[in-house]
């Protein structure tokens, strides 16, 4: 064996030592899956962090092991050309790629939002992808919080312009202003003020990092835009220009809310404010019912079968209703309703007669009014 042979044996070792080290240190982690998890995932879907979404790269043509690697490393900026192609996301929950998909729609509390800005979302909000008239808007500012579509008011309005706008820490409330509009939305309500119209939301206003966030739904009515919410993607879509909304004057029939405003105050004074809704329900349900007088007035006062309401008899729906009635008043002439089949409604801690409960349908209870078709 000559000296050149020993020498290859002595350093070879050490070279392929040295190799060894090079690769583990730049080697990629590796997160191991099934073999069957992993062939559900057939191509490579890339996100950007911003969007708060996982790169998830289809690695069985590279390796034999075809482990699956999970890298949060922020991705390249989108182009805005980009943004315009990005394909719908649906939720699957059968595929690694469907799960991967919906894992990147939810949003983490403390993640940035877009354009600089961080609202602390809470757990389990998703993220949806907003269009304007085709055009995609408020990119990250659109989230879906148990269940419902919120945008910051604000940077809503934005897109469709007012004069000023003012903002009351002591009651995080904001208000915007223009010719001829108003918009108010105040954290905790359940319903946000246009022209003092009453547009309820379902859900309470929030604030989220210092910003005011309200449902989409009642956003866009207030700007007079069609929203379209695509069923099973996290998608919204709003059509049209800002219209001019008429005052609550010119909207509300008088005498329908002088009469609606009371009856919901004599009947349903210190009930929750969704029970008061239902009791102007039911009064706007017996309107359309041709079993019933065609006004909101003849409904109150129908003496056909006896007196239909108690505070006709006690003369309390002569009293001044309270605010939260005459907001339930306006939200019910605004078309919302609790239910449209409730025409009956009793409370059977105080009630002389039960009749109602034994001959009627049940539909729900709210405070201590049971409501009945």
């Amino acid at each position: 064996m000559n000296y050149k042979t020993i020498l290859l044996r002595a350093v070879t070792p050490c070279l392929s030592a040295i190799l060894a080290l090079q690769t583990t240190l730049t080697a990629p982690v590796v997160i191991h899956q099934s073999q069957s998890s992993i062939q559900e995932s057939e191509q490579a879907t890339v996100y950007t962090r911003e969007e708060q979404l996982l790169e998830v790269e289809d690695t069985s043509d590279a390796q034999s092991t075809q482990d699956t690697y999970l890298d949060s490393t922020p991705a390249t900026e989108e182009t805005e050309a980009e943004l315009e192609t990005d394909e719908p996301i649906v939720l699957d929950t059968s595929s690694q790629e469907g799960i991967a998909r919906y894992v990147a729609r939810s949003i983490d509390p403390d993640a940035r939002a877009g354009s600089r800005i961080y609202y602390p979302y809470p757990s389990g909000a998703m993220a949806v992808d907003l269009y304007l008239n085709g055009t995609r808007v408020l990119r990250g500012q659109v989230a879906e919080i148990n269940g419902t579509i919120y945008v910051p008011v604000q940077r809503f309005a934005d897109m469709f312009g007012y004069d000023s706008a003012s903002y009351d820490a002591a009651t995080e409330t904001v208000k915007l202003y223009s010719k001829g509009f108003e918009l108010i939305a105040r954290v905790g309500q359940k319903y946000i003020t246009v022209n003092q119209r009453i547009f309820y939301t379902g859900k309470a206003v929030l604030s989220l990092g210092g910003w005011i966030f309200a449902p989409l739904e009642s956003m866009a009515k207030a700007f007079g835009v069609t929203l379209t919410v695509k069923k099973g993607y996290y998608e919204a879509y709003i059509t049209g220009s800002k219209k001019s909304i008429p005052w609550a004057d010119a909207y509300y029939d008088s005498t329908d809310l002088y009469w609606l405003s009371r009856i919901i105050s004599a009947e349903a004074k210190g009930e929750p404010f969704e029970g008061q809704i239902a009791v102007g329900n039911v009064v706007l349900n017996r309107k359309r019912s041709s079993e019933f007088p065609n006004t909101v007035k003849g409904v109150i006062f129908d003496k056909k079968y006896g007196v239909q309401f108690s505070p006709v008899s006690s003369g309390t729906i002569y009293n001044t209703p309270t605010s939260s009635a005459v907001m339930a008043a306006k939200i019910c002439l605004e078309g919302y309703s609790l239910s449209t089949r409730a025409l009956y409604f009793y409370n059977p801690k105080i009630a002389t007669s039960s009749w109602i409960g034994r001959t009627r349908p049940y539909i729900m209870t709210i405070g201590n009014h049971k409501f009945y078709a």
